[in-house]
């Protein structure tokens, strides 16, 4: 989303505040078209891309000419590439990405740190469901 610049923290912003678009559901497309080259739109309307490692899946099934608030990608895979990929989309969206693993806002600084707390809770999850 374009998220106030001024806000450091997801907390800082007001709980009236409306996102602007980030552009029609073809323009939004066409620049994850250019970020994620080969991504495929199937019926269902959700973009899936497969990188090094990883995988995106998001849904952006907007009509052409309808405005976007906001781009969701839902990462797979064990992959540092994923977060730098996550970064390359919001920055050609002019936008600011937003971890919900973390809670915070992705940067190139923090992207290492987020993507290994990311495994570490992963490694513990199927630690604790291990047969």
């Amino acid at each position: 989303m374009r998220f106030p610049p001024e806000a450091e923290s997801i907390d800082e912003i007001p709980e009236d505040w409306e996102p602007p678009s980030l552009g029609a559901g073809r323009d939004v497309r066409a620049v994850l078209a250019e970020v994620l080259p080969g991504i495929e739109y199937p019926q269902n309307g959700w973009g899936d891309y497969e990188g090094p490692g990883f995988s995106i899946s998001t849904p952006v099934n907007e009509a052409d000419d309808a405005p976007v608030a906001g781009v969701s990608l839902f990462i797979h895979g064990d992959s540092e590439a994923a977060a730098h990929a996550a970064l390359a989309v919001a920055d050609a969206l002019k936008a600011r990405a937003f971890g919900t693993g973390s809670g915070d806002f992705l940067t190139a600084d923090c992207a290492q740190s987020a993507f290994d707390v990311w495994r570490a809770y992963r490694d513990r999850v199927l630690d604790q469901h291990a047969p």
